[in-house]
């Protein structure tokens, strides 16, 4: 009888130290064989710290010298359209200031994409008609609130980047900087604001500098009523275009380095 009790007790204990073994050695705390065992890969722990996406390069500053010949090309803001004199439109309101020589070559209803009512032609088509010119020193491309409209807006960076490739032949020694368009109405229209926005990827890719009426939001309903004439197809009134000059001019002395 007593080796039966003791043969039970062994066969309990047994158990227990198997039932032991195994649970311990599924749970990973102790090796079976240390010959063949190998400790669980470490999980990397996830950084804490953000990714960003890079700013883009900035463009270089435009140094020309004292006096430059510049051009300005352009739509009807560039004319100075509802300005009382014609001269007093911000473009030879900016040229004054800045001491520069200028050509006005804005067109009355014209853009990248818009070849204007009268068939004036696009920026680009404009540019690459005149005589290749060595002696211009910048080149301003303004605008434009005419390539804003359904059939117009989404070919703005096929036209814009033709002109800059035109500029660059014509004017083969010119810096160039771009100008975007402002807003004739508001709120700003989401065809306008799809203008500027290809306006600035393009002249990140290329490296050029661009000033952003809409951005920087020159035109807001506070000063929209002395700045925009109703009467005069919204365009910028005399005081319109001066106030114009003036954010122009503060944006160029940012960018250009007078030698």
């Amino acid at each position: 009888m007593r080796w039966k009790i003791g043969g039970l007790v062994v066969l309990v204990v047994l158990a227990i130290g198997s039932w032991a073994f195994i649970f311990i050695n599924r749970n990973g705390d102790v090796a079976t064989d240390d010959s063949t065992y190998s400790a669980p890969p470490l999980q990397a722990e996830a950084s804490s710290t953000p990714t960003s996406t890079p700013s883009p390069t900035p463009a270089p500053k435009v140094t020309i010298p004292e006096g430059a010949k510049v051009v300005i090309v352009g739509d009807s803001w560039t004319v100075g359209y509802a300005a009382t004199p014609a001269g007093k439109g911000y473009a030879p309101l900016v040229a004054d200031a800045m001491g520069w020589d200028l050509t006005n070559m804005g067109a009355s209803g014209t853009g990248y994409v818009n070849p204007g009512p009268k068939d004036e032609g696009t920026y680009a088509s404009r540019i690459a008609d005149e005589s290749v010119d060595r002696g211009v020193d910048l080149v301003i491309i303004q605008g434009s609130v005419n390539d804003a409209s359904n059939k117009d807006a989404g070919g703005v960076t096929a036209g814009a980047t033709k002109a800059i490739a035109a500029a660059r032949e014509t004017w083969p020694s010119a810096q160039l900087i771009i100008l975007g368009p402002c807003p004739s109405v508001l709120p700003v229209s989401t065809n306008l604001s799809s203008v500027d926005s290809q306006l600035t990827s393009i002249t990140q890719k290329v490296h050029l500098n661009y000033v952003s009426c809409v951005q920087e939001q020159w035109i807001t309903s506070s000063n929209f009523s002395r700045v925009i004439d109703a009467s005069k197809l919204n365009h910028p009134s005399t005081e319109g275009h001066a106030f114009l000059a003036k954010k122009v001019e503060t944006d160029l002395r940012k960018i250009v380095v007078t030698k």
